[in-house]
């Protein structure tokens, strides 16, 4: 059996098949009915179990991002002991995390503020930390006791006019200002709320201002200028050197305009403020928290008032807080984009002929979609999946779709003829329309499915899989709970269906004696053993592909069949038609060629959210300036060596000496400083005391030097005087990555020259917002596989349910057409080629394809001989409900345009795009082009003769 027999009769299966379930479900629709109600009850306790994700590293880096596997590395690294370097040797003494995580603070030097000590704050908080969350890079929060709520306040002060900031001028009074900041209370449900009550403090100790305590010296240092030629301050970025002692201040200022080879500050444009914060969570505190931390906005606003400064708020949660944000600002538009959606299928229903009337049908319809999404999300929330701000348009999606279907149910209804009975003509409904929704509610379902395979962005992934599932949900409901309340409409239609009450009740024709010249009871007899033996009609006796149609259709049927299919395929309009056309094609292919990559933080945020001016900020400066990277080495070299010490270094002068590096001056490296410490005892022998346990252990006992020891893993069971060193890190600053081409340029050349150097095993970690760069590579081919794959798919799925080589061709046109068109309108529009737009093109390709399989469906199965006639007849079953699942879609979402986020607009534009275009190629061109491309008179498909 060839392809095309086996399509034929794979149609007619599914055709035979639904008639008869139709013969079933019309006979006792009851079950049918009440059974998907009660499922949906059943899976309502699920939604209470609702878990959202918004972490944006598991959403939106890649499984195959190579950021996963150094982030994921550097856990590693980090769960790893410290070591006892007191310990004797040979004797194996891993210390527990919760121990050697709970004793390293940062804290101010006497001089500039920016030094370590180990005795007051705790928590698994270092300066590489401090340092890479500044800088926007995903850190560790000081963690608190258990319980304990972590965050960092931050707030980054600029210039009005973005002059330079490091003055007296400015930085006096900005110190005065966060000393008042300690002072700020807020009252929340009848208690006062103060600095105390949520800052970060050891045992018997209260809130202080030390972090900030820097400003302080930084205003004596640049009040009187002949400090700068101190011999014993050199004052570099982003390291400065006190008394030739390192001192890292990259994670303060940003911004810096530097000069000379040193690299000696001359002023900076950003100033940060910290204060860590640590308090007992519960939900009455994190609300009183977030009150509190509005009341210092408030007081800043008030500074800001009197001042050249402008202050941006920055927090740890801030972009958890946003991603939240974004759930609750379209999560609640669903409400009135249903409520749109039921008075649109209401009225484009209702009619004053009652037994065409089916305004009630439809708005059950669209509660049969809301059932669907129930189970859907109930069942998803059960089995432990997470919300995410992706999957917030998933609602209004399935709700599309679902009503589109109820349009095409309600339009075969209408085409029958109404002396059949009931359960005929449910049987009748659901092998026609039945089997054309099956065939878009599968192939929507195998796309949004292709996509979860294919898509490596888990948010995308995440947002396929639950689509796929809610489609293939709805497709039960409309097959079985809007085929009942289908099935009770009609055993009702002659008063007006399930809206009865709206209709004035004309009483049954009474029969007089007069009147009748034969008995009444013998024509009630003779009537109802009609209907007996219409009931039972077997299949034998009655052919389900082929049936007549009513002899009155509806009047937009009427319409498209007498009024629009003859002005469409005239000869003239063809040539307008498609020269109109041609313009399509090249905007389209325009369009096309613009669409670019570009993933940048603001397309995960609201439009008018305050971290807008912070990422622009960060954009700016903070992001551009001062950039250093955490390198881990994990098979360190025998330091013993010299040999080994200058291959080493060679590859840290690599890193030293790219585009974008500050150079020697910004490596924090404790190798050097180690070198430097054991060059002050002349008699030292590097190949006996290099690592001795006594030496190590005095160089990171130095105030100076202490903030090295965290990055330093020392193996326990090693002899002393052996290579003890099992792991540790280095950093390195770089600088002008003001682009994400550059910062994802520069990336990738760090990573190429840790590959030049396996012996090492070396990985990086605390780069700037890792969950954007590697997409940045990966979502174009990733992009061009998925939506390959999906197309391909879709036109090989195609053949099955459309045995007509020519309806394939059609079909696979069209898709290709519309989704060129969605790809060229996104970019025109001003959409990207990134995550959400790569989901969303995905969502196009399914919608896409709705329209024109059902008039390539109809087209084919039509019984008229020419090519003309057979326009006419698929158009007159197809266009009208076709126009009012478009308008219906275009209705209902309408209100996703007022949410002020680009994860929603991308969507409102795709579905928009495709809907718009779905319906010019559906209606105009693809009828055009089939009456162009077989004009000849042929043997219909439903009539010819299976070879033998």
């Amino acid at each position: 059996m060839g392809i095309k027999e086996f399509g034929r009769s794979l149609e007619d299966f599914f055709i035979r098949a639904f008639y008869n379930y139709g013969l079933i479900l019309g006979r006792n629709p009851g079950p049918f009915l009440w059974i998907p109600l009660l499922c949906t009850a059943a899976c309502i306790p699920g939604l209470f179990m609702l878990r959202i994700n918004l972490d944006l590293y598991r959403l939106f880096v890649p499984t195959d991002a190579p950021v996963r596997t150094e982030h994921e590395r550097s856990q590693e690294f980090n769960r790893m002991p410290d070591g006892n370097l007191n310990m004797p040797p040979h004797v194996s003494n891993r210390v527990p995390r919760d121990v050697w995580t709970n004793n390293f603070e940062y804290s101010l030097d006497e001089q500039m503020g920016l030094t370590f000590d180990a005795s007051r704050i705790g928590g698994d908080f270092n300066q590489t930390r401090v340092k890479r969350e500044a800088r926007g890079a995903p850190i560790s929060l000081p963690k608190g006791k258990a319980g304990e709520k972590s965050d960092i306040l931050r707030f980054y002060v600029v210039h009005k006019d973005h002059a330079n900031i490091l003055s007296a001028e400015y930085l006096g009074p900005l110190y005065r200002y966060t000393n008042e900041m300690m002072t700020v209370t807020h009252e929340y449900e009848g208690k006062t709320y103060g600095m105390e009550d949520f800052c970060l403090k050891g045992d018997g100790k209260k809130c202080d201002n030390n972090l900030n305590v820097w400003i302080k010296h930084a205003d004596v240092l640049f009040k009187d200028g002949k400090i700068r030629n101190n011999p014993n301050l050199q004052l570099s970025y982003p390291v400065m050197y006190l008394f030739n002692r390192p001192k890292d201040i990259g994670n303060v200022i940003y911004g810096v305009n530097v000069t000379g080879e040193k690299n000696e500050i001359q002023g900076a444009r950003v100033l940060t403020l910290h204060w860590f914060v640590a308090y007992k969570q519960s939900h009455h505190n994190d609300l009183a928290y977030i009150a509190w931390r509005d009341a210092l906005m408030e007081f800043w606003h008030t500074k800001e008032a009197e001042s050249d400064f402008v202050i941006i708020p920055h927090n740890d949660k801030a972009m958890d807080d946003e991603m939240m944000k974004i759930i609750e600002t379209t999560v609640p538009f669903a409400f009135p984009a249903t409520i749109m959606l039921m008075f649109f299928v209401v009225f484009s229903n209702w009619s004053t002929d009652k037994r065409k009337s089916k305004p009630m049908e439809m708005y059950l319809g669209v509660w049969a979609v809301i059932l669907a999404l129930i189970i859907t999300f109930g069942l998803f929330f059960y089995f432990g999946a997470a919300f995410n701000p992706v999957t917030s348009t998933m609602p209004f999606l399935v709700l599309t779709v679902g009503v589109d279907d109820d349009f095409l149910m309600i339009a075969a209804w209408r085409e029958l003829d109404r002396k059949l009975s009931v359960q005929r003509r449910i049987a009748l409904v659901m092998g026609d329309a039945g089997a054309s929704i099956t065939v878009t509610s599968f192939t929507n379902f195998f796309c949004f499915g292709l996509g979860y395979f294919l898509c490596s962005t888990p948010a995308v992934a995440d947002f396929c899989l639950i689509t796929a599932f809610g489609v293939f949900i709805d497709y039960i409901m409309q097959i079985t709970f809007f085929a009942a309340v289908l099935t009770y409409s009609g055993r009702r239609e002659e008063e007006g269906g399930l809206a009865s009450c709206c209709y004035k009740k004309t009483p049954p024709p009474t029969i007089t004696d007069a009147e009748a010249p034969v008995d009444a009871e013998a024509i009630r007899a003779e009537i109802a053993e009609s209907k007996r033996k219409i009931s039972q009609e077997t299949d034998d006796s009655f052919d389900p592909t082929h049936h007549g149609k009513a002899e009155e259709i509806p009047y937009m049927h009427a319409f498209f069949r007498d009024t629009f299919v003859p002005f469409v395929i005239r000869n003239d309009v063809k040539v307008i038609s498609w020269i109109g056309f041609a313009f399509y094609f090249v905007i389209a292919f325009y369009g096309c060629c613009l669409l670019k990559v570009d993933i940048s933080p603001v397309k995960y945020i609201r439009d008018n959210s305050p971290i807008q001016t912070f990422v622009a900020l960060a954009d700016k400066y903070i992001w551009a300036d001062n950039v250093m990277p955490s390198f881990h080495v994990m098979n360190p070299p025998d330091f013993r060596d010299q040999s080994a010490r200058a291959k080493f270094n060679a590859m840290v002068f690599q890193l030293e000496h790219t585009d974008y590096s500050i150079g020697r001056v910004s490596t924090n490296f404790w190798l050097w400083q180690y070198q430097q410490y054991l060059n002050d005892f002349p008699d030292v022998d590097y190949k006996t005391e290099f690592y001795k346990r006594s030496r190590l252990n005095d160089f990171f006992n130095q105030l100076d030097y202490s903030q090295y020891r965290p990055m330093i893993k020392i193996l326990d069971n090693v002899t002393d005087g052996e290579p003890c060193i099992g792991a540790f890190t280095f950093q390195t600053s770089f600088y002008g990555l003001d682009s994400w081409d550059k910062r994802q340029a520069e990336l990738f050349h760090w990573r190429r020259i840790l590959n030049d150097h396996p012996q090492y095993d070396l990985f990086l970690s605390g780069i700037f917002s890792p969950f954007l760069i590697d997409q940045r590579r990966t979502i174009a081919p990733s992009s061009m596989q998925t939506i390959g794959c999906a197309l391909a798919m879709m036109a090989l799925t195609s053949i099955f349910f459309l045995p007509d080589a020519q309806s394939v061709f059609l079909m696979t046109w069209c898709l290709l057409s519309i989704s060129m068109g969605v790809c060229g309108g996104l970019a025109l529009l001003g959409s990207d080629l990134d995550s959400v737009s790569m989901g969303c093109i995905v969502m196009a390709i399914g919608m896409a394809i709705d329209y024109s399989v059902h008039i390539c469906y109809r087209y084919h199965r039509s019984e008229e001989r020419r090519s003309a006639a057979k326009v006419v007849d698929s158009l007159t079953s197809v266009a009208w409900p076709i126009t009012q699942a478009v308008s219906s879609t275009l209705f209902g979402l309408a209100s996703c345009a007022f949410v002020p986020a680009y994860l929603v607009r991308v969507f409102f534009q795709t579905v928009y795009l495709v809907s718009i275009i779905g319906l010019f190629h559906s209606l105009i061109w693809l009828p055009q082009l089939i009456s162009a491309i077989d004009p000849c008179e042929r043997v219909p498909l439903r009539k010819r003769v299976a070879p033998q």
